[in-house]
């Protein structure tokens, strides 16, 4: 049986990355019959925020780094060493086959230089899009990601902004089966949907103005933005949407726990950003039939979508093509019905079932 250990800074908080540790480990265990063990360092005897099965062993070894300090300060070097010591007692003592860098934590630099027989692997969720490789820092960190067995990356275009060649392709899962049970897009209300962060990335702004333009020639429809409210950039959107007079058509709904529902009640999810890495937004929209229109932003959407075929790219931050697209779609019904039982289509491509058949492929039989 391989032993495979997960190691994350924390399971105790909503966050894309949790869920997808939470859902991996779980199908590892109880679908490959894997021995996995899931190592935090800052759990602070909080609960699990996602269920793991009861094969599924969680160990927290309460470092607690001081994120409000710096790294390098007296008490967090401290600490770092601290769990040096205890991963390498952990390796020496249960001999694992497989080690999983899941989340960004310190011990990343340093795992790969540690006695182990273990294969060792670094997820990456993050775009690297923009980060120069040719500086002294980034040098050392290729230098140290080299030196793993394995680096996870989400996209071939993103496979491609690597140095070393030990980067593998394996996208993120669709959790939920996509089933066929007859849905007409058609009938849906007049509602389009944005989720996310509140962040500047988001460009929330364009968002904004596109439906100020598209608004005007369809005062029918509706925008609904999904996402934690209340802090500074959210109130620079809402004060920008009472602004332009539009609060009675741009709804912000604030977090949901049941955002695929919420998606399928819409006819089209809209993504403006500047740069995106593998949105896992797209694929919950299509898994429940409903297509993207989204900027043709680096890295993100692109490797998911298909122009034309199952969702919508727009040249990048071309705001009045946007707004032609939306009523392009809003005016051709049978264009709904192709995007919407082709992104179903789309979806079953990234399914668990193949997706964690890749990692086993790629990562855990690789050399068998």
């Amino acid at each position: 049986m391989k032993k495979i250990v997960i190691l994350v800074d924390q399971l105790n908080s909503h966050g894309g990355i949790e869920r997808l540790v939470a859902i991996k480990a779980n199908y590892w265990a109880t679908v490959f019959n894997y021995d996995v063990t899931i190592i935090s360092t800052e759990q602070h005897n909080k609960p699990l925020i996602y269920e793991l099965s009861n094969q599924v062993k969680f160990v927290d070894l309460a470092v607690n780094y001081q994120r409000e300090k710096s790294y390098f300060s007296i008490g967090n070097v401290l600490k770092f060493v601290s769990n040096i010591f205890q991963i390498q007692r952990y390796i020496l003592k249960q001999n694992p086959d497989f080690i999983i860098v899941a989340s960004h934590i310190p011990i990343t630099y340093f795992l790969p230089f540690l006695y182990r027989k273990a294969k060792i692997s670094k997820e990456f969720h993050f775009s690297k899009f923009r980060i120069n490789n040719s500086g002294f820092k980034q040098k050392v960190l290729n230098f140290i990601e080299s030196k793993y067995d394995s680096l996870i990356v989400l996209s071939q275009e993103e496979k491609d902004f690597y140095v070393s060649k030990n980067a593998v392709v394996i996208p993120n899962p669709i959790e939920n089966q996509i089933i066929d049970n007859g849905f007409d897009i058609v009938k849906n209300q007049n509602i389009a949907v944005a989720v996310g962060r509140f962040a500047p990335v988001k460009r929330l702004e364009k968002m904004v103005e596109i439906w100020s333009q598209f608004s005007v020639t369809n005062p029918n429809w509706k925008l609904h933005i999904f996402g934690t409210v209340g802090n500074e950039y959210y109130k620079e959107i809402e004060q920008l949407v009472i602004k332009k007079n539009l609060q009675e058509v741009i709804l912000f709904k604030g977090q949901s726990n049941t955002i695929e529902e919420e998606i399928s009640k819409a006819k089209i999810l809209l993504m403006t950003s500047e740069q995106e890495c593998f949105p896992m937004v797209i694929l919950e929209a299509n898994s429940v039939g409903i297509p993207v229109i989204s900027f043709d932003c680096p890295t993100g959407p692109r490797n998911i979508i298909h122009h034309n075929v199952d969702g919508i790219l727009v040249e990048h931050n071309n705001i009045n093509n946007f707004v032609n697209e939306l009523i392009r779609f809003d005016s051709d019904e049978n264009l709904q019905k192709k995007l919407s039982n082709n992104s179903k289509e789309n979806a079953k491509k990234y399914s668990l079932e193949l997706i964690m058949k890749q990692w086993d492929e790629l990562i855990f039989k690789a050399n068998d």
